[in-house]
């Protein structure tokens, strides 16, 4: 949709809407993107320190990781992987389709596999992630309908204008952590509407996790899991990053980020940074806004996140993948590939990956329509999260595990241009058909990826993310429908 000046102004994304009338269509380049993010927003480094600039920032390296994803956009070899084209010709990223078929699901797992190559899985709300939490409220929008169609057309609207202008969103569902003992409704920290105009609402609270909100445009917002909210506090809706009245708090980063990259090859990428959210009198334009007071919804978890859980399983599920190539090299460099023991650890890291992309192509084969949209089988999805996130301690130590010494017997690369030791070193460590130095490397990459502080981050990260296992299992019993199964048994014994 073209929007002119005032509105893109009033919608708070004037500078995304200028570097794409810049360039015409409707996607934008890395140094694009990191342009629409000087937009005035406000946010604090963990030093406490507002930062003038999120793309320059050293904290927030990963801006330059989510750009070069821009960047493969435009680029043939993976063009028709990141985007697709639109009813009137123009190409947009693909996260964006609305997807009517099982091949638009396909399309969408393929642009998953792309981006979780160049993460290594690492970050948990990459380029495609942020369409998730929108189309989810698409595929119930017949629940907003019945509470104001105006607010129907508004997630049609956002969904639309997003896909026009390649924005870049991220989930806000989490509450900080607060005294168990207040009330959640009388809680300082509880998102609520605190005025209600025509032209929109106000709100003020806070939220927390929010991951890359600082390189984002939007947060999606889902008051769900909402027990012990009152109506103020139930609240769809979305919400531009550089709006007046809020501030994004960065915690401290983990990963090593200004390190030679031979001595951290993940680490040196940067990381996406967790914060949080504080919302002081925050303006909400009405086109924002999806839903209000309506408690209902607030139990619709499970069908509003099921594109959100579906990619975070499906993300899971190709790092995965990559684990079985770290384990297979590690074998190699190591010259341990041919010990029984090592082939059935390999063996036992190979099947989670086969199981994952066993279920990450089965909700799409059994994918169900919700109000005229595919949905990959929430069911399976939620089977598969489950299974991801309690093996994943398991198949990490098995990798730390096999690297033996190598994960300890490490070194920056200062200590291999040392004059007196460098060489001594490189005659001590070879490994198996590689240098003692290309060694050290590799494993400097092994450490980044399941034993660094940002490994452990993002081990916790994915231990809760979208809700922890014990929950996940909950929803496997409730949402799993056994009655088929069960009438058949009874049917074959011949008891009612």
């Amino acid at each position: 949709m073209a929007l002119d000046d005032a509105t893109a102004h009033r919608l708070r994304i004037h500078k995304v809407t200028e570097q794409l009338n810049a360039t015409g269509g409707h996607l934008l380049s890395g140094d694009a993107y990191k342009a629409s993010l000087r937009d005035g927003r406000r946010v604090i480094s963990s030093q406490g320190e507002d930062i003038a600039d999120v793309t320059t920032h050293p904290d927030l390296r990963a801006v330059n990781t989510l750009a070069a994803i821009q960047d493969a956009q435009f680029d043939p070899a993976t063009r028709d992987v990141l985007t697709y084209v639109g009813e009137d010709g123009g190409r947009r990223a693909i996260g964006w389709q609305v997807p009517r078929t099982r091949e638009d699901l396909m399309a969408k797992r393929e642009a998953t596999r792309f981006i979780t190559s160049q993460t290594m899985g690492m970050y948990g709300r990459p380029n495609d992630y942020g369409a998730m939490m929108a189309l989810g409220f698409l595929s119930t929008i017949d629940r907003i309908e019945a509470e104001n169609p105006e607010f129907a057309q508004h997630v049609r609207d956002f969904v639309d204008l997003s896909g026009d202008h390649n924005l870049l969103s991220t989930d806000l569902i989490a509450d900080p952590q607060s005294d168990k003992r207040i009330p959640r409704d009388k809680r300082p920290s509880q998102l609520r509407i605190v005025e209600d105009r025509p032209d929109g609402i106000v709100v003020s609270g806070a939220k927390v996790a929010g991951s890359i909100g600082s390189l984002a445009h939007f947060f999606t917002l889902s008051t769900t899991l909402g027990g012990g909210v009152g109506p103020e506090a139930a609240i769809w809706a979305a919400i531009p990053v550089n709006s007046p009245g809020l501030t994004l708090i960065l915690r401290e980063p983990t990963a090593k980020m200004n390190a030679p990259r031979s001595d951290h090859p993940l680490d040196h990428a940067g990381e996406e940074l967790d914060q949080t959210i504080i919302f002081d009198n925050v303006f909400i334009p009405r086109e924002y806004v999806f839903s209000k007071y309506n408690l209902d919804l607030l139990t619709l978890y499970y069908e509003s996140c099921a594109y959100s859980l579906w990619s975070v399983m499906t993300r899971l599920a190709f790092r995965a993948e990559m684990f079985t190539g770290v384990a297979q090299v590690i074998t190699e460099i190591l010259g341990t590939d041919k010990i029984p023991g090592v082939q059935a650890a390999v063996a036992d890291i190979t099947l989670y990956a086969q199981t994952l992309k066993a279920y990450s192509l089965a909700t799409i084969h059994e994918s169900v329509e919700w109000c005229g949209l595919q949905v990959p089988n929430p069911e399976l999805t939620t089977a598969g999260r489950l299974y991801s996130i309690e093996n994943y301690p398991r198949i990490t130590y098995q990798l730390r595990d096999l690297c033996g010494q190598a994960l300890i017997a490490r070194w920056p690369e200062k200590v291999w241009d040392h004059p007196e030791f460098g060489d001594r070193m490189a005659e001590f460590f070879p490994g198996t058909g590689v240098s003692a130095r290309d060694k050290n490397t590799f494993f400097n990459f092994v450490w980044d990826l399941v034993a660094g502080a940002h490994a452990g981050r993002v081990g916790l990260f994915e231990n809760v993310n979208a809700t922890p296992p014990a929950f996940v299992r909950q929803l496997v019993y409730s949402k799993t429908d056994r009655s088929a199964a069960a009438r058949r048994v009874r049917d074959y014994v011949g008891i009612e």
